[in-house]
């Protein structure tokens, strides 16, 4: 399933210049949003290139091709992916205000 940039997807023009930075035109791969468990504050949802399996719903957006979980999109949904002084930030209807960081134990209580 292939959807165009909708209430479902979006890719802020700054994410759209950061993204054109790293990759030619010609070189463009599809990009998974994924929910990733390794940053030391907590859950939160990233970018990597990766192809598209059957378990995904495809968007387009201002020439980019992005894939995510359906499953995944069911939970998060609307998806925003932007870039900020911190680099790339993907917002979504999810909260992880509650789930503590990853900080390998020393930190006490998460």
């Amino acid at each position: 399933m292939d959807i165009r940039e909708n209430d479902l997807f979006s890719l802020t023009e700054a994410a759209d210049i950061a993204l054109s930075a790293l990759f030619t035109p010609s070189g463009r791969p599809s990009l998974r949003v994924f929910l990733s468990f390794l940053s030391d504050s907590g859950p939160r949802l990233e970018l990597a290139a990766d192809e598209p399996t059957g378990d995904d719903a495809a968007f387009s957006a201002r020439g980019w091709r992005f894939v995510v979980n359906r499953a995944l999109l069911q939970q998060a949904a609307p998806l925003v992916v932007d870039c900020g002084e911190e680099g790339f930030v993907i917002r979504s209807s999810l909260d992880f205000s509650l789930a503590g960081g990853n900080c390998g134990g020393s930190c006490g209580t998460h």
